[in-house]
């Protein structure tokens, strides 16, 4: 919602065409956008699971007040999960940012599962002590462990975190925190998808 509204304003001229313009929101423009979307896609069998990306958040606290998040932007949240979870389908929801202060607004709508932490922000064990219980959580990898470290680094910290949080949440799939960017070199991202296969092996052994 907050990602649309800003691209349908061209990213002009601040957040403020979500804080102050709240009819545009209100009325259902980009939520009944949003609702067609996933009444189209949930109606394939093949859809596997319906992912929803919205980033709600800054490092330091949401984009804008979880006042105007609650009243304006998780109701039409509401109408996607419903429709998603009427299906039989799982909705894992994206969102970058400090968003604890929203997060059970968001779990009480019925999302399955969260993907996107950064480490700047919290640790990923804080996101599994206060949600793993309830929810799945994918990621656990910092984008920037992949950017920085050299590749035998990048599997033994891929290797360590990750069987840790597999440990520790009740359901977690491991990956990058965020988007691969284009900086990030291949043998950054082609590691991790080796420590992948390291945990798998020393699983199934």
């Amino acid at each position: 919602m907050v990602t649309e509204t800003w691209a349908a304003s061209s990213g002009k001229p601040t957040l403020a065409t979500v804080q102050f313009d709240t009819h545009f929101v209100e009325a259902g423009k980009i939520g009944e956008t949003l609702v067609g979307t996933a009444a189209r896609l949930a109606a394939h069998d093949r859809l596997g699971i319906y992912r929803f990306g919205d980033d709600l958040g800054f490092r330091s606290s949401t984009l804008i007040s979880p006042a105007t998040i609650r009243q304006h932007i998780l109701p039409q949240y509401k109408r996607v999960i419903s429709l998603i979870r009427g299906q039989g389908k799982p909705f894992l929801w994206h969102s970058c940012g400090n968003i604890f202060n929203i997060m059970e607004d968001v779990i009480a709508l019925g999302i399955d599962a969260k993907h996107s932490n950064e480490d700047a922000i919290a640790p990923f064990d804080r996101w599994i002590a206060l949600y793993g219980k309830r929810i799945g959580l994918l990621g656990g990898i910092d984008v920037d462990t992949l950017y920085r470290k050299a590749p035998a680094e990048v599997v033994a910290e891929v290797v360590e975190k990750g069987t840790h949080f597999r440990r520790t949440a009740n359901g977690y799939a491991l990956g990058s925190g965020n988007s691969i960017p284009d900086y990030v070199p291949v043998d950054g991202y082609l590691a991790m998808i080796e420590a992948v296969r390291r945990i798998r092996e020393a699983e199934e052994a």
